[in-house]
């Protein structure tokens, strides 16, 4: 074992076969753990060489012993060996979904290890925020051997554009190893990307660098280096998917890259094949066309940067499957009891049930679409589109305005997302003292300008007055945009693609059947909801009602106005909650409903969380009544405040029953306090 931690692995599999040829027919195998441990390792160690047929043989039975002779641990251990095999064979969905499983069965000490395999299943793919959580959230101990770990963090970094933060765990690796190990070489390979990403202005070649550190890798075989492996270009390793003969992703991937690299600028098309769901490629494929000075062909990229982690994400539909009704129950039950460690608990099973349900094949060819960007500009009508998007390590922004698409930089990543943190950190902390009734409107704080500046002054000499369309990369979050002082009275939607917003229906939706939803607290939500009864004459108005009768009601109605107490869900926005009598509803609620308000109004703090800050579909409550049809959703994505709010909606439904568009109205009477438009 002190060689597997070393990384030598050729010679463990030497040591721990000859050991099980030697037990077969010993008394000592009788012994309960005996031979269903050695087998266990035994199946590890041949994963890492690249021997998978030998370990799917070893690790199956090394499962049937440890489940004739009763030992559950050692059959954990033996499922999460096989996990490892998928992994390094390609099959990441059935690996991901083992280790979710597992998650919940592990003892504690043996979670480091298991979250190290998850997190590196899921850089796989190319889910790096995921991955980083993973990581971050794994319980380490500090007797155990952290190489894997620290080689799977320098990965992240790597990928996260932090090259000095790679290259310093990478030598730290290799300090301590020997020149033969697994370990080192994979450490070699990362200190040369890490150190040459810094100088290459090949998208193309960064991305397929990128992609190769990607794939798990295997140890080489003892005796000259075998000749004909694709992704082989340090003597140190051999790509997993490779020897293992996976084609699909990884092939696409690569022929997708050849081809950026000889024509600077291709538009996206059928060509890509599985590659339009691989991060890199977008990427790569995004910065070309900037470098070639297209950004309309790099707004086309962007575009296919919101969707490509479809199909490997769970979706907020997915919170409504039948598997789901249990962990759903137990995570209400303990919120009963008090939003606690045991609430935490079941949160983290609830979201780990969310992974496996089963989902569209991550591997199945997507049908292309045509190319958005001349059905956009048709239907902006005097609006701007901006898409905030990363190219390198830069943040940019690409503008859609008055026929014409405009890339314009806004500076290093790094220093755009400290600036956003900051700002969000005031919104979100509690303030020290409520604010008096004669308090006027927040004063502009400098987090707040320095955020405006850094994303809108590049812009506003392209877009001067208009109403804005914006999408946004993870790394902006959820932003209360309404409270950036560039944009205070200026209509803004939020809208998951350029796409959703290009391809609406034309017709406006209905708004005669009005439901208003109160919760039992705060007071003043029932003093806002009775208000707003005025104008909307004939309206449904529920007043301390049970979550069953408001969700019945949902389905039925064209507008919702829901008023009480919001909170941030644990671990996962499809858990963020509106406090009812009977108890909280969550937003994994709204997944069931047959069909949704065309206009949804939380007023609440936290209604709009969980919309950015992910690759996939929107989550939270906005997302789950996005995904079951409602057209736009207003909601805070930070806490508001309760006297000012009811005022503010007074004022902003009697625009409404007046005519007037949503954002437009959001931008005048709701976004100051954090409310923004959401949709189409």
């Amino acid at each position: 074992m002190r060689l597997a931690q070393a990384g030598r692995c050729d010679q463990t599999v030497v040591l721990l076969d000859d050991t099980r040829r030697r037990l077969r027919g010993h008394p000592v195998s009788e012994l309960g753990p005996v031979l269903p441990g050695v087998l266990t390792d035994l199946g590890l160690a041949q994963t890492l060489c690249g021997r998978f047929g030998a370990a799917q043989d070893h690790l199956h039975e090394a499962l049937s012993l440890a489940e004739s002779r009763r030992l559950p641990l050692l059959g954990l251990v033996a499922r999460h060996n096989l996990g490892c095999l998928d992994l390094y064979r390609g099959h990441t969905d059935t690996a991901i979904t083992t280790f979710h499983d597992l998650a919940q069965r592990m003892p504690d000490d043996r979670q480091g290890p298991l979250r190290v395999d998850l997190a590196e299943a899921l850089l796989s793919v190319g889910l790096v925020e995921e991955a980083g959580r993973t990581l971050a959230e794994a319980p380490w101990r500090t007797d155990e051997d952290g190489t894997a770990r620290v080689l799977v963090e320098a990965k992240l970094r790597l990928m996260e554009g932090d090259h000095p933060g790679a290259l310093l765990l990478t030598r730290r690796i290799r300090a301590g190893l020997g020149p033969g190990s697994l370990w080192n070489g994979l450490a070699r390979r990362l200190e040369r990307v890490a150190d040459g990403a810094t100088r290459s202005r090949a998208p193309a070649r960064r991305a397929r660098d990128l992609l190769e550190l990607r794939v798990p890798a295997v140890a080489p075989p003892f005796g000259p280096k075998p000749s004909g492996c694709p992704g082989d270009r340090s003597p140190g390793h051999r790509n997993a998917w490779d020897v293992a003969g996976g084609r699909g992703p990884l092939t696409d991937a690569r022929r997708a890259l050849e081809r950026l690299s000889e024509r600077r600028g291709a538009a996206p098309g059928p060509w890509l094949g599985t590659a339009v769901r691989d991060p890199h490629v977008l990427r790569a494929g995004l910065e070309t066309s900037l470098l070639a000075g297209d950004p309309a062909t790099a707004l086309e990229w962007a575009e296919l940067g919101r969707t490509w982690a479809e199909g490997l994400t769970p979706t907020p539909e997915s919170a409504s499957a039948p598997r789901m009704a249990d962990p759903t129950g137990r995570y209400r039950l303990a919120l009963g009891r008090g939003a606690g460690p045991e609430a935490r608990h079941h949160a983290r099973r609830w979201e780990s049930a969310h992974w496996r349900v089963p989902r569209t094949g991550s591997h199945a060819p997507r049908e292309h679409r045509l190319p958005v960007l001349e059905t956009l500009l048709e239907r902006l009508d005097g609006r701007a589109f901006v898409h905030y998007t990363v190219a390198g390590s830069e943040a940019v922004a690409l503008v859609a305005v008055a026929g014409r698409v405009h890339a314009r930089g806004l500076g290093p990543l790094v220093r755009v997302r400290r600036a956003l943190g900051r700002f969000v950190h005031e919104r979100t902390v509690p303030r020290t003292r409520p604010p008096r009734r004669s308090d006027p409107d927040r004063p502009v704080s400098g987090a707040a300008a320095l955020v405006s500046s850094t994303l809108l002054a590049p812009l506003l000499p392209l877009i001067g007055n208009r109403s804005l369309l914006v999408t946004a990369a993870p790394y902006v979050g959820d932003l209360p945009w309404g409270q950036l002082p560039g944009l205070r009275g200026r209509p803004v939607r939020l809208v998951p693609t350029a796409r959703s917003w290009a391809e609406r229906p034309p017709v406006r939706p209905r708004r005669d059947r009005v439901l208003l939803v109160c919760g039992p607290e705060p007071r003043r939500a029932r003093l806002e909801v009775a208000a707003l009864a005025g104008a909307h004459p004939g309206a449904r108005l529920l007043v301390h009602a049970g979550r069953r009768r408001i969700l019945d009601a949902l389905a039925r109605c064209d507008l919702a106005h829901l008023a009480g107490h919001g909170n941030v869900g644990d671990r996962t926005p499809m858990l963020d909650r509106f406090e009812l009598r009977d108890g909280p509803l969550l937003a994994c609620d709204l997944t069931a409903l047959p069909s949704a308000p065309a206009l949804a109004v939380l007023s609440s703090c936290w209604g709009g969380h969980g919309f950015g800050g992910a690759p996939g579909r929107p989550g939270g409550f906005v997302g789950a009544l996005l995904a079951r049809g409602t057209r736009t959703v207003v909601a805070s994505p930070v806490p508001v405040d309760d006297e000012r709010t009811e005022v503010a909606m007074r004022s902003f439904h009697r625009e409404l029953a007046h005519g007037a568009e949503v954002a437009e109205a959001v931008a005048e009477h709701l976004g100051h306090l954090g409310f923004c438009c959401y949709g189409t």
